[in-house]
């Protein structure tokens, strides 16, 4: 969530700030009291100072629970600086894009507020434009996020209900399956069951999980994870009949067969982890925000 926007000049001249409703007590008790102004103009400076020492501008800065990205952005042909300080989670890219949206839907607003040398700016003017403009922002960030906010935290409450809800659907996925093979006699079409069971149990559970989880890190997780548990509870219930396929046609031991068996369960959990890990990459951590406290 993008908790707290500072608008400025390239100069470093305040022009709108934006508080979010639901700003966290850690940054608002950081913030209480303080000149919006001055916070500016020092954030400016700092931009400005990397600018001149590194030969760059600064994009973002890390802290403990807040991430700060800055970016020049053009109005009408006018720089502007834009500085915005959001949840470490949230994808910077995303931060940009919403900035571009918000700029492009209120330009005309945006306009009359921003400084010049042959417009005096009207108090009342400023103040009712800022607060259009944080009636836009706050509809825009609302559109952003997930709907359930438990799947959109992107923490350890948010990995563990999304593993939970990955094994209830990866089992259905099985019962499906497994209906299949016995509904349609799938056994004597081996290559139309392996790709049913490639598609049901390996890709379409890899797709869930991403989409459910939110973020590529808890989606890679919880991919390995679910793999594991459900291809050893499959080696499980079928132990005996598989010891005894496997031994009639290579004559290797039990212990061979197990070690086998955690190696496949490896490679498709990590391959499943992958599919997840894209999936909540590109179709979710990319075009939501992390929800508000």
């Amino acid at each position: 969530m993008i908790y707290l926007t500072y608008l400025a000049s390239e100069e470093g001249t305040p022009i709108w700030f934006y508080v979010h409703p639901k700003i966290p007590d850690y940054i608002l008790e950081k913030i209480a009291g303080k000149d919006h102004g001055l916070i500016v103009n020092f954030l400016s400076a700092v931009s400005m100072f990397g600018y001149d020492t590194l030969g760059g501008k600064l994009q973002i800065v890390e802290f403990e629970h807040v991430k700060m990205s800055y970016k020049y952005i053009d109005v009408n042909g006018k720089k502007l600086l834009a500085v915005a300080l959001t949840d470490p989670m949230d994808n910077p890219k995303l931060v940009w894009k919403v900035f571009d949206e918000f700029i492009k839907k209120n330009q005309h607003h945006l306009e009359k507020i921003i400084p010049s040398e042959d417009l005096l700016l009207d108090k009342e003017v400023v103040d009712k434009t800022s607060m259009i403009l944080n009636r836009e922002f706050t509809k825009i960030l609302e559109n952003r996020v997930r709907l359930f906010k438990v799947l959109g935290k992107r923490d350890l409450r948010n990995l563990l209900v999304s593993l939970v809800l990955g094994i209830i659907f990866y089992a259905i996925t099985i019962g499906i399956t497994y209906w299949l093979y016995k509904s349609y006699s799938l056994q004597n079409n081996p290559t139309l069951f392996f790709y049913i069971l490639t598609f049901l149990n390996f890709i379409i559970p890899g797709v869930f999980i991403g989409r459910v989880t939110g973020y590529w890190r808890g989606a890679l997780i919880n991919g390995i994870i679910i793999a594991l548990i459900s291809i050893l509870v499959l080696t499980a219930v079928w132990w005996a009949q598989l010891t005894a396929a496997v031994e009639a046609l290579y004559r290797i031991g039990p212990e061979t067969i197990m070690l086998g068996v955690l190696i496949v369960a490896g490679i498709i959990g990590g391959a499943m982890g992958l599919i997840a890990a894209f999936v909540a990459w590109f179709f979710v951590e990319t075009r939501t925000l992390v929800p508000s406290e």
